[in-house]
């Protein structure tokens, strides 16, 4: 049986681990994954589980590893748009909007 996200917060949350979570809050179009999917990003640039994967998911990374070495405690809502030519150029057959909040643990 696969881990849920809040066993996983749990099974490696420390002073050490900082771990954001991000998860789609609004999707549009034919996005890559659904309202409430979600992922754990962890400071050292690890992932559990995935919000679509690409191009849009490294965004996101980024955004969190970003947010950890601004060694704040504010959350992020992050905005993607892909159109359907944009995906076709990179290989996708998804496009559309997805906005992700990025929520630091």
């Amino acid at each position: 049986m696969r881990k849920s996200i809040v066993e996983k917060i749990l099974e490696v949350k420390d002073d050490k681990n900082k771990i954001a979570r991000a998860f789609v809050i609004d999707s549009k179009s034919s996005s890559p994954r659904n309202v409430g999917n979600e992922m754990l990003i962890f400071s050292d640039g690890k992932t559990f589980s995935t919000i679509g994967g690409g191009k849009d998911e490294k965004i996101i990374i980024d955004k969190a590893l970003q947010l950890f070495s601004e060694d704040c405690r504010k959350s992020s809502k992050v905005e993607i748009s892909l159109t359907r030519k944009e995906a076709a150029e990179i290989g996708w057959v998804c496009g559309g909007n997805v906005e992700i909040f990025i929520q630091l643990i």
